[in-house]
């Protein structure tokens, strides 16, 4: 009996879709279909898994530059006690960075949207790179059609 419920528990949590997931679909979908002016067959292909991104500041960079590890708490305030005595001019930005590192402040979604218009006849597959800040609002959608780049 323990066999079945384990298998079904393993069944219902693989058939439960991301809630994050979908409203960031939904949003996209929403997005593309008025800014394109809800275009005719206009056709959904795929999403890509919605990846959770940090945008790089200025504190990153020379932490980077000067070899410094990042992920620390106390080599990061380490680093910053030390780059504000030598360069005071930096101090108000280099608290409002751990403040935002630390509390989270700097994260984003990223999201791949494919679909299909039609376009004087013909069938377009265009592509847009989504991101979308911890609410699913939009921050920026890039068309990436005929990029070659991944978009990520």
């Amino acid at each position: 009996m323990k066999k079945y419920l384990f298998l079904l528990a393993i069944c219902l949590c693989g058939c439960v879709h991301n809630e994050q997931q979908s409203k960031a679909e939904n949003v996209a979908e929403i997005y593309i279909r008025t800014e394109l002016s809800n275009p005719k067959n206009f056709k959904s292909v795929s999403f890509s898994a919605l990846k959770k991104r940090r945008y790089t500041t200025a504190l990153d960079s020379s932490m980077t530059y000067a070899g410094a590890n990042a992920d620390s708490r106390q080599t990061m305030e380490k680093y910053v006690d030390s780059e504000n005595g030598q360069r005071p001019d930096l101090a108000i930005n280099n608290d409002k960075d751990i403040y935002n590192i630390e509390h989270n402040k700097l994260s984003y979604y990223l999201l791949i949207y494919s679909f299909r218009i039609d376009s004087a006849g013909q069938k377009k597959l265009r592509k847009y790179r989504f991101e979308l800040d911890t609410a699913c609002n939009i921050i920026n959608a890039t068309d990436i059609t005929n990029s070659r780049s991944t978009g990520e």
